[in-house]
């Protein structure tokens, strides 16, 4: 009897112990107690009872701002403050390992607000990309909302229940405020390359352009040479000229002949001087 009491007392409290274990995986005020860069997002955390909520879940992971740049949103509403914070819990492990393994470029994750059951067009949810080796960004997984945030590193990793991961900036989904935008490159980095242009039509060679000038616009022939414009067969230079006879026969070959009605009035011219001839003869 004894022995049976005793089993159940040993049963009970190792189901007590579990329960316990299991209502309160880590607590996250403590591990980023640790970390005094993120002092301001924790204590956010707190003020707006997520600490509490992260706590009694078994697998979570936290995109965390450090000191500098939660300062952005530190003085906003306490409504809207818990949105944004929210947007940066999901509900899933993900460390950097993980992220790079993943068999698709990007991924749509769940966040903690979209348990509230008021989450708007997909306001609930995040973007991760892989936009390089080794680069990762982070967005709204709201249509057309911008990757702003990249991924600068791991804080903490305990496989496979509690992730906390460095982010660059805010990731305020629309509906929640005023956006933040990603921060300008450091100078001196280097600039993204350009869109690539679309290829220019090569320019075209002399010898194109000769064709084109030959030849008039569709197609057509190209003029003919006016009457003031030199004979094809014009003696070039280098020829003898023609010499003085060789000129007179081709001026005499090329006389014209008198027409039908010359030859009439000089007929007639010849008839009246011999009328006129004989006429002085008879007189006399």
């Amino acid at each position: 009897m004894a022995a049976k009491a005793f089993l159940l007392f040993v049963i009970a409290f190792f189901f007590l112990a579990l329960s316990t274990t299991t209502s309160s995986a880590f607590n996250i005020t403590k591990v980023l107690g640790q970390y005094p860069e993120y002092g301001t997002f924790n204590n956010l955390l707190s003020q707006t009872k997520l600490a509490e909520q992260i706590s009694h879940r078994q697998t979570i992971t936290i995109l965390a701002l450090d000191n500098d740049t939660i300062s952005s949103i530190a003085n906003r509403s306490t409504d809207e403050l818990k949105k944004i914070l929210m947007n940066h819990i999901i509900l899933d492990y993900f460390d950097t390992l993980k992220i790079q393994k993943l068999g698709k470029k990007s991924a749509i994750l769940t966040t903690l607000y979209q348990t509230t059951g008021m989450a708007m067009e997909q306001q609930g949810f995040l973007n991760l990309t892989r936009i390089g080796p080794g680069d990762v960004a982070f967005g709204s997984g709201v249509k057309g909302a911008p990757l702003v945030s990249k991924l600068l590193g791991s804080v903490v990793a305990q496989p496979f229940n509690l992730s906390v991961l460095h982010v660059s900036t805010p990731i305020v989904a629309p509906g929640f405020g005023d956006p933040v935008l990603a921060p300008p490159p450091p100078p001196g980095s280097k600039p993204p390359a350009p869109a690539p242009k679309k290829a220019e039509a090569p320019a075209p060679s002399e010898e194109e352009e000769g064709d084109d000038e030959g030849e008039s616009p569709d197609g057509a022939p190209s003029p003919a040479p006016s009457a003031d414009a030199p004979a094809a067969d014009a003696p070039t230079k280098g020829k003898s000229p023609p010499s003085p006879k060789d000129a007179d026969e081709e001026e005499e070959a090329e006389a014209p002949a008198p027409s039908a009605s010359s030859k009439v009035v000089g007929s007639r011219i010849a008839a009246a001087t011999v009328i006129g001839l004989v006429a002085s003869f008879v007189a006399f």
